[in-house]
C-alpha cells in the first residue's frame, strides 16, 4: 500500500514535544502536530518525508523523536557522491580476507533503528530506488551482493528530508518515491515559539 499525505503545521506554539535535558530528550519545541504524526508513522510503520527550509529543525525534530520513542537513530547527510552501497554495504579487502561491512540502511534494518536521510535529493538517482521496496508495504531490503533479502522488523523507521527550496530540474524527488512517504512540511517557528527555543538553547 503506497502512502501519500501532506501535512502543514499550524505556527501556534506548543508544549508538545518539549522534554527537559533531564530526561535524555533532545529539546525541541513543536509547532503543531508533528510529534503525534511522527509517532503515528512509527506506530504504523510507515515512511516519513520532511519537508523545510535549512535552520527550521528537520535534524532536531528528528533526534528528539528517536529519544522519545527510544530507539537508536543513524543519520546519513546525503551528497553527491552517495551511491546506493555506500548505503546498503560492500565487500572490504583486508589482512588477505574479504568481509562484508554493512552500510548504515543495511544496518538500521538489522538493529530495528530509525534511518534518517538528510537532504535526501543530494544523492546520486540510484540511491533513492533501494529504498523503495522498504518504503512500501513489503519493507524489504535485497542485499544483492550476499544475498539476503532483509525483512525491516517493526521498530525500523525510514526519515528522508529536503529543502523544496533548493530543487531544480535535475535534483527532484521522483514521483515514484514521493508517493511512498507521508509528507509533513516544517517551516521556520513562530515567534513565540522561536523566543522559547532561544530562552531554553541560551543557557
Amino acid at each position: 500500500m503506497e502512502t501519500h499525505t501532506a501535512v502543514s503545521l499550524a505556527q501556534g506554539a506548543s508544549t508538545t514535544g518539549q522534554r527537559s535535558a533531564a530526561s535524555g530528550v533532545p529539546f525541541y519545541a513543536a509547532q503543531g502536530g508533528e510529534c503525534a504524526l511522527f509517532e503515528h508513522c512509527f506506530a504504523q510503520q510507515l515512511p516519513l518525508l520532511i519537508k523545510g527550509p535549512t535552520g527550521c529543525g528537520k535534524t532536531r525534530f528528528v533526534e528528539h523523536m528517536a529519544a522519545r520513542l527510544g530507539r537508536p537513530l543513524i543519520t546519513v547527510s546525503c551528497h553527491d557522491d552517495l551511491s546506493a552501497a555506500d548505503l546498503v554495504g560492500r565487500h572490504l579487502i583486508g589482512q588477505g580476507n574479504t568481509v562484508w561491512s554493512d552500510g548504515p540502511l543495511t544496518r538500521a534494518v538489522r538493529e530495528g533503528a530509525i534511518l534518517y536521510l538528510d537532504e535526501v535529493v543530494e544523492a546520486r538517482k540510484d540511491t533513492t530506488v533501494v529504498l523503495h521496496p522498504l518504503a512500501d508495504d513489503r519493507r524489504l531490503l535485497p542485499v544483492e551482493r550476499t544475498g539476503e533479502l532483509l525483512k525491516a522488523p517493526p521498530e525500523f523507521m525510514l526519515v528522508i528530508s529536503y529543502n523544496p527550496g533548493y530543487q531544480n530540474l535535475l535534483k527532484g524527488l521522483k514521483p515514484s518515491t514521493r508517493q511512498r512517504f507521508t509528507a509533513l512540511t516544517l517551516d521556520y517557528p513562530a515567534a513565540p515559539v522561536e523566543r522559547t527555543i532561544l530562552e531554553r538553547e541560551g543557557r
